[in-house]
């Protein structure tokens, strides 16, 4: 028990956060599924359901290069409130007209593209918000931690939605979302609260280049071969300096502004696991 506690030191925050927004998180896409099911027993329409999620997609791709300058700019802690709220809302909408027996496909378009807004302003925020709670020596067991929820939630919510929609109702589903809602957004404002960030005086170092803070950061991540995983490394930069962005410097991704620097080797490895590719970092010798 001891061995545990030392291994996750100085991450209680961040346990509470990541708990209960990804509690929320699955409550949402236990309802997103639930409604794909409803949608398609009353039209019978595979187009008129894949619309769904066409319009939860379209705020991210019109509105996500904005969102992360606009998330710089707010409070982050009242930002992810608001945007629970906001989604919870429209939750709230989905069950009222549904009661009253209203309820129609193209309100579910209206409100899929407001939860995508929502969730295109949030998703940056949180990432930020994240990084901020986390321990420099913590990042890579927090960076495994984020992509086991995320496909815990993945996996999970189609499971969950289909049994309590099937057991329970629609109702049901809704009532799971919006109380999962309520309790991200309660810990959020009345629990949660960012470190402190030190004073001039007592920074520990004097601002560094952009690349000599990269290097560093590689260096800090690097494994017995030198190379850092580029997600890794990308939470770490935040952390080191929350307003960094590589789309400041004219790259839409990281790898490519690294790629641009002088000083750094690229490795796209193939992963079967993830059925993709992942990048590594490292300093030139």
């Amino acid at each position: 028990m001891k061995r545990f506690l030392s291994t996750f030191a100085g991450l209680r925050m961040f346990f509470i956060v990541w708990s209960t927004q990804n509690l929320s998180i699955l409550g949402s896409s236990m309802t997103s599924f639930a409604l794909v099911i409803w949608s398609y027993q009353q039209k019978g329409s595979a187009l008129t359901t894949a619309l769904l999620s066409v319009c939860s997609y379209a705020p991210y791709v019109l509105l996500s290069i904005f969102a992360g300058t606009l998330g710089d700019r707010w409070d982050k802690r009242r930002t992810m409130a608001v945007c629970d709220s906001l989604a919870g809302l429209t939750t709230v909408a989905v069950l009222f007209l549904l009661r009253t027996g209203r309820l129609e496909i193209w309100h579910l378009y209206v409100l899929n593209a407001l939860g995508g807004l929502m969730s295109t302003i949030q998703n940056p925020v949180s990432e930020v918000f994240v990084t901020l709670l986390t321990p420099k020596e913590q990042v890579q067991r927090v960076s495994g931690l984020l992509s086991l929820s995320g496909s815990l939630v993945s996996l999970l919510s189609p499971v969950f939605a289909t049994a309590v929609l099937t057991l329970l109702g629609m109702e049901a589903v809704i009532a799971f979302d919006l109380l999962t809602c309520a309790v991200a957004v309660g810990t959020m404002v009345f629990a949660v609260r960012l470190p402190e960030a030190p004073a001039p005086a007592e920074a520990e170092s004097p601002a560094l280049s952009v690349q000599e803070l990269i290097a560093q950061s590689v260096e800090d991540l690097a494994d017995e071969d030198g190379y850092a995983y580029l997600g890794d490394l990308g939470t770490l930069l935040i952390k080191k300096q929350p307003d960094f962005d590589a789309r400041n410097y004219g790259f839409a991704k990281l790898s490519k502004f690294i790629a641009a620097l002088e000083g750094f080797e690229l490795d796209e490895r193939h992963n079967a696991k993830y059925q993709g590719t992942q990048v590594f970092v490292r300093n030139k010798k």
